[in-house]
């Protein structure tokens, strides 16, 4: 979940004119962040090196 200080702080570093469009897109990627960081914390992630295998296992699959 967002906090007010994050969306402050996300915003005070953008430039002093922006769109709407500009800054809803900006709170959809700051809470996908968020929720990212959170899954990761929680273990419910993918490394990288599993994907990676999975990836070439699967594309020798494909061959």
């Amino acid at each position: 979940m967002l906090t007010t200080a994050t969306i402050i702080e996300t915003f005070q570093n953008l430039p002093p004119k922006i769109s709407l469009d500009e800054a809803v897109e900006r709170l959809i990627i700051l809470d996908r962040y968020e929720k990212a960081m959170e899954e990761i914390e929680d273990n419910k992630g993918y490394k990288h090196e599993d994907v990676i295998r999975e990836a070439r296992q699967w594309i020798q699959e494909q061959k």
